[in-house]
């Protein structure tokens, strides 16, 4: 990813982070066309997120977004000469995978679409709070990851969270 696409995207992140259980499960979709092990792979559950958020009590803000998450799920394929699968079924994937969450009652919070780089961001809201949220980001035809982290953020919550990161939505410019 280049710069603003990466500081986007992990702003995104660190002030949206949930996914909802109905919504489709992309990483059992990714395993199906992807044909190598990820290259990064993550997998947080419930009782490993709980234990970190008991461990950051000094920092609030995290605390009371983090005891509310279940899960956070990461891939990151590296799509080198090495990669034996489909380029052209990748990015079908990417791109009906997107349409399949904002079929489902997700919210695309922005899509970037830059010559080789596509990443949407989706996430599913209800009044008070976001009950799930999805990154795919296809990069250069070289990388691409997938990013799902599962729960609930109260949106009362966010505003401290951003404030103790220092997310300044002000100086941001999306083209």
């Amino acid at each position: 990813m280049n710069n603003m696409t990466r500081k986007i995207t992990f702003m995104l992140l660190l002030a949206f982070g949930t996914v909802h259980a109905q919504g489709p499960n992309i990483m059992d979709m990714l395993d199906e066309i992807m044909q190598s092990e990820p290259n990064v792979e993550v997998n947080l559950g419930a009782g490993m997120l709980g234990l970190l958020s008991g461990m950051s009590k000094e920092e609030n803000e995290i605390n009371n977004v983090m005891k509310n998450l279940t899960e956070i799920v990461v891939r990151v394929y590296r799509l080198d000469e090495d990669f034996k699968g489909d380029m052209a079924q990748v990015k079908s994937w990417v791109t009906s995978t997107a349409k399949s969450l904002k079929d489902s009652g997700f919210q695309q919070l922005a899509a970037i679409r830059e010559d080789d780089t596509t990443v949407y961001i989706l996430a599913e809201m209800s009044d008070q709070s976001m009950k799930g949220l999805s990154v795919v980001s296809l990069e250069d035809e070289s990388e691409l990851v997938v990013i799902k982290i599962g729960g609930q953020i109260m949106l009362k919550d966010l505003g401290g969270l951003m404030d103790r990161f220092g997310v300044d939505f002000d100086n941001i410019e999306i083209n």
